[in-house]
């Protein structure tokens, strides 16, 4: 009999990879979905722990973080968005909590689109000009080198003169990609300044952790295309349920085995081989809009009050 029950035991041992699947795991950091100015931690497995770690006296408008590292960068705006208002990026340390995060570009740049931030900590972001007003400097992708960032007035280089959205580091911090209006991808070799054009359609790109491979949300608004940067022809698709209207963000998990995909309501976790698609943040009222990895482990909950949060008070946040 016991002979019996160990081969049983190790016969359904085998078998539960097969009919269960894990889901995503790691620290996320997220912009509040109705906080508009507050900056949250999670482990994103278990938001239940989630809790407030830094308050921005605007809304901020997209923000990214440093992975494996404290820094984190911040786009806001004091006129929250009117008529000739100009955004900035800010740099917040979390292990300065009590640190007033800096303003790296005082209105230099009119209004600032996105940001990026590296492992190593150096900052790209993208502009845009003012309703009616050419821009001031020139519009494109722009860099803040690590040795800058604490200088008071940081120098601030220009890499492509080109209308751009979104831009992303890749995690060897050798290449950047970004999107243009018209839904193109490009990456840019800071090393060889060499730009290639992975796709002519394409949006939000996201890169592998081994930085050999691209994730975009295609013309097609409900599907996303992973490609290869060492043979642009080697791409493969995901498909979304039909019912969700478009993609508001890619992420690709630090395993590399999830694309982390928002919709208009929802987020949700795709495995790259196949399988069920995973719903995140489910807890919220709203979607959670933006959110960035800073390590790929979960972080302790029960160690102190800085740590936690009781579920009263996540329920005073609106999170349900």
């Amino acid at each position: 009999m016991k002979y019996f029950l160990k081969c049983f035991c190790f016969y359904f041992l085998c078998l539960l990879p097969l009919t269960t699947q894990a889901k995503p795991i790691g620290t996320v950091v997220f912009e509040h979905p109705e906080n508009f100015n507050e900056l949250w931690v999670t482990n994103i497995e278990n938001i239940g722990n989630a809790r407030l770690f830094y308050r921005h006296t605007d809304p901020i408008w997209a923000s990214a973080t440093q992975k494996d590292g404290p820094l984190i960068v911040l786009v806001s705006d004091i006129d929250n968005g009117k008529p000739n208002s100009v955004a900035d990026i800010y740099l917040f340390n979390r292990n300065l909590p009590h640190v007033k995060a800096r303003n790296l570009t005082q209105k230099r740049f009119d209004m600032i689109e996105q940001t990026a931030i590296s492992e190593e900590g150096d900052i790209v972001f993208t502009n845009s000009p003012l309703a009616g007003v050419p821009p001031q400097p020139e519009q494109g992708v722009y860099l803040i080198p690590k040795r800058e960032i604490e200088k008071d007035i940081p120098i601030v280089t220009l890499l492509r003169e080109v209308e751009a959205y979104r831009v992303v580091w890749s995690p060897d911090g050798k290449q950047i990609a970004y999107d243009v209006p018209n839904r193109s991808i490009y990456t840019y070799n800071l090393e060889t300044r060499s730009i290639l054009k992975v796709k002519p359609f394409g949006e939000f790109p996201t890169f592998s952790p081994d930085s050999k491979k691209l994730a975009y949300a295609g013309r097609k608004p409900r599907t996303i295309y992973i490609t290869s940067l060492e043979n642009l022809d080697d791409t493969q698709t995901i498909a979304i349920d039909e019912k969700h209207t478009g993609i508001r963000q890619l992420k690709w998990s630090p395993d590399g085995q999830y694309i982390i995909y928002t919709t208009p309501k929802h987020t949700f976790a795709a495995p790259v081989n196949g399988g069920p698609h995973i719903k995140l943040f489910d807890q919220f009222t709203y979607r959670v809009s933006n959110f960035h990895w800073v390590s790929p482990k979960a972080y302790p909950v029960e160690s102190t009050s800085r740590l936690t949060t009781i579920w009263a008070q996540l329920k005073a946040h609106n999170i349900k």
